[in-house]
């Protein structure tokens, strides 16, 4: 870790943390109380707990490969180009590496995070008394239209389809009752 930039050092310790974090979670679902049904009241958190655990460690691999990677070019090894800048007798000179460089996206205003706020307590105040399927795809519809208005068509297919696939899953593969609402 002598070699990496802080950058890659925090993506370590983070997944690190976050390994840590799925271990004592996974082994605290040995403390709930088994039951004869296939699906225990163990295995969901079993699952986000491994899946907690597998992520860590993809974060840490991710990180120390690309510490290695970055070593390999080392500070020197890349295409770099070099330009003096003579002005009064003094020369000042800058070097410039040619890498890729991706922009990060644009932090949402306030306004749009208030927003978004506002739009979670409004879809919980709908949940039981509209139902999970209507209420989630309208929620859904509505955040992901704040990004992508122009792509309506996309946003709706996306929130229908996954309110929908989210409540079959729960209903008919774990046995878990999700309000029903209006449709009811």
């Amino acid at each position: 870790m002598k070699t990496m930039s802080p950058a890659l050092k925090g993506d370590v310790i983070t997944g690190s943390a976050v390994t840590v974090v799925g271990l004592v979670y996974y082994i605290a679902t040995f403390w709930i109380q088994e039951t004869k049904n296939i699906v225990t009241p163990r295995t969901f958190p079993a699952i986000v707990g491994v899946a907690l655990i597998l992520l860590g460690v993809f974060i840490v691999v991710q990180a120390v490969y690309r510490g290695k990677k970055a070593a390999e070019v080392g500070p020197g090894d890349g295409d770099t180009a070099s330009a003096s800048v003579d002005g009064d007798g003094a020369t000042a000179s800058a070097s410039v590496s040619s890498g890729v460089v991706l922009d990060a996206p644009e932090d949402p205003p306030s306004k749009k995070v208030v927003l978004q706020f506002a739009l979670f307590f409004v879809y919980l105040a709908l949940l039981i008394p509209v139902g999970f399927l209507l209420s989630t795809a309208a929620f859904l519809m509505t955040m992901t239209s704040i990004y992508a208005r122009d792509r309506w068509i996309r946003n709706l297919i996306f929130s229908v389809l996954f309110a929908v696939i989210i409540y079959v899953a729960f209903v008919y593969g774990l046995a878990v009752y999700l309000p029903v609402g209006i449709l009811g």
